[in-house]
């Protein structure tokens, strides 16, 4: 039996709860199923580390860290890594309101991340030079809100968690949160 790899699962729950919400670009569909795919695996949430070398796991301290790739706090300028946080802010963003909404929500904090994603994904778009992918930064920023409610539509509709949504899904214990 030939069973779909993560990235294949993936693309086929984001493609179609994608298109129930109108937001089926293509090219969104692949880099929202690549970064589920990342995601995946928990280092992965933790690439962005402070001068100690110890994980950044909040978005207001990932945005200190850009704030001192740019020169601030006479750290010395660094595009390339500047490039790499604001995309994980964007990718960090769209993952915890998309997947974790009601988290978010009740701690007060969905506004925040669909406003801090949004704005990071506007600000990918400048460190591009490849056409394509301009265009798949300024998409997931125009659609951010869409796109991050489709990946809560995945999640409760497509995966949902609860034992009377029907059958268990495989994949209840990477979403459970206590």
């Amino acid at each position: 039996m030939l069973v779909p790899g993560l990235y294949q699962f993936f693309h086929r729950h984001v493609q179609h709860g994608f298109g129930v919400h109108g937001v089926g670009e293509p090219a969104a569909v692949d880099y929202v199923s690549d970064v589920l795919t990342r995601f995946s695996h928990v280092r992965m949430l933790d690439v962005v580390r402070n001068d100690s070398g110890e994980p950044v796991t909040s978005i207001a301290g990932m945005l200190a860290e850009w704030r001192r790739t740019q020169g601030w706090d006479n750290a010395p300028v660094n595009r390339p890594r500047e490039a790499l946080i604001v995309r994980h802010i964007g990718e960090y963003s769209l993952f915890m309101s998309g997947l974790f909404r009601e988290r978010l929500a009740a701690r007060g904090q969905l506004g925040y991340y669909l406003e801090q994603g949004r704005s990071a994904f506007w600000h990918s778009a400048y460190f591009e030079s490849d056409p394509a992918r301009i265009r798949l930064f300024r998409y997931l920023y125009g659609a951010f809100d869409r796109v991050s409610g489709a990946l809560d539509h995945i999640r409760h509709v497509e995966l949902p968690l609860s034992a009377n949504s029907g059958p268990v899904s495989p994949l209840a214990a990477l979403w459970r949160i206590k």
